[in-house]
């Protein structure tokens, strides 16, 4: 087979088997594919590595030692040392998944490999000559094509949670959820399609929520007008995520040491002026009897007061400024803060 065809096939395999689509792997996984070909001066990796290549070369017949799982034991030994040294070993699995892959994909051409070499038998995959793939060949180039759709969809899924989150996706399971969400949130704006009732009186519940957060295996959401959180004010029959804009999340701590809360407030939301900014925590105030938050019904609470202290669960910034006012307060909050990044098209 073509260098090309060997590569896409191996970065296909370690995109779709490792459920990744960063360039390390992938960069891997493109070399070991190239790696069986180093027992001829003709090929490319041959040519880079002459000297290897040519002592090789003379000693072994092509398609022999170099292709086989002996080899590909040899190459994972040294990937999963590499990878424990560096403190990952993952990526450096596409290394020998690279190689095998190659070796295997070379069983369907008309000579085959010594896949079990030192046993001298070829390993070929198709009985009849004919049907065999030539190198260069129209076979190899529909090879190729359906290499580079499988990789393609591979990159896709990497960056949707991989197979399996798809697969979770698509039966509702929370753990696919999750891992959308996990994959994304820093990047972009996630979305919980709901299908499921309110606590209070089973009436249906259905939409799309934004994500604000993730506590445990459940969801804090937001529709726009107030927040709630899964496995709570909503009882979830099914849950699904999809991302929707791009978007830059962080979280901060914000101190107060007998302080005016709401001049750090203003602060807070003058350095984020286009931002949804939450905050969670609890704070100490001078007059606690003064904060008066509105109880709305679903909601998550977003505001009590309990004796001197002013607890907040993923209260909107404008909300807290307002209850705040005149309070000079001791404590931390920890703030998410999400901002929009403007389509430039």
């Amino acid at each position: 087979m073509m260098a090309i065809t060997h590569a896409c096939i191996a970065t296909a395999g370690a995109s779709l088997l490792l459920g990744t689509a960063q360039p390390l792997p992938l960069a891997l996984a493109v070399l070991g594919s190239q790696l069986p070909d180093i027992d001829t001066t003709t090929s490319i990796i041959g040519q880079v590595l002459y000297p290897i290549s040519s002592w090789i070369e003379d000693r072994y017949p092509h398609r022999s030692v170099t292709h086989s799982l002996a080899a590909t034991v040899a190459i994972a030994t040294v990937a999963v040392a590499v990878g424990a040294a560096l403190g990952d070993i993952k990526p450096w699995l596409a290394l020998p998944l690279g190689h095998v892959l190659s070796c295997f994909s070379d069983c369907f051409t008309r000579q085959g490999v010594q896949l079990f070499w030192p046993d001298p038998a070829w390993s070929i995959s198709v009985s009849n000559p004919k049907r065999r793939l030539r190198t260069g060949g129209p076979g190899e180039y529909w090879v190729l094509s359906v290499a580079v759709g499988l990789l393609l969809l591979g990159i896709w899924l990497a960056g949707a949670g991989g197979v399996t989150g798809q697969v979770n996706q698509g039966l509702g399971l929370r753990d696919g959820a999750m891992a959308t969400y996990n994959a994304n949130a820093a990047t972009s704006e996630v979305y919980a399609e709901i299908t499921g009732v309110w606590a209070d009186d089973r009436t249906r519940a259905d939409g799309r929520y934004l994500i604000l957060d993730a506590v445990g295996n459940e969801f804090i959401v937001t529709d726009g007008q107030g927040v709630y959180q899964t496995g709570k004010q909503l009882l979830i029959d099914k849950l699904t995520t999809a991302t929707g804009a791009a978007m830059t999340r962080t979280t901060q701590t914000l101190m107060l040491n007998d302080e005016d809360a709401v001049s750090r407030l203003q602060a807070l939301r003058m350095a984020n002026p286009s931002a949804r900014v939450y905050l969670s925590g609890s704070i100490t105030v001078d007059f606690p009897e003064e904060v008066r938050p509105t109880v709305l019904p679903r909601q998550l609470p977003a505001v009590a007061v309990v004796g001197e202290s002013v607890e907040l669960a993923y209260c909107d910034l404008e909300v807290a400024i307002s209850l705040l006012s005149d309070q000079w307060a001791t404590g931390s909050l920890r703030t998410i803060v999400q901002i929009v990044t403007p389509d430039k098209s």
